[in-house]
């Protein structure tokens, strides 16, 4: 018979290939970024656009219509 030496546990052991704590990726998962900088997107620059561009515009028909009215007064 040979003779049996006790079960070591898995921290006693060698040449484990998988570390024993756990590695927890999930504590970070909902920290919200601080380095990062607030950035405006590009839809609320192109909104200012289009807003501008069509004050311009009916201010330009606006001017038109009323010059065309006193000339033909």
């Amino acid at each position: 018979m040979s003779k049996k030496t006790p079960l070591k546990n898995r921290s006693e052991r060698s040449g484990n290939l998988v570390s024993i704590a756990p590695y927890d990726s999930t504590s970070n998962a909902y920290k919200k970024d601080s380095q990062q900088s607030p950035q405006t997107g590009f839809g609320a620059y192109l909104t200012v656009a289009i807003l501008v561009f069509l004050v311009v515009f009916f201010v330009g028909i606006y001017e038109l219509v009323v010059e065309t009215w006193i000339r033909l007064k």
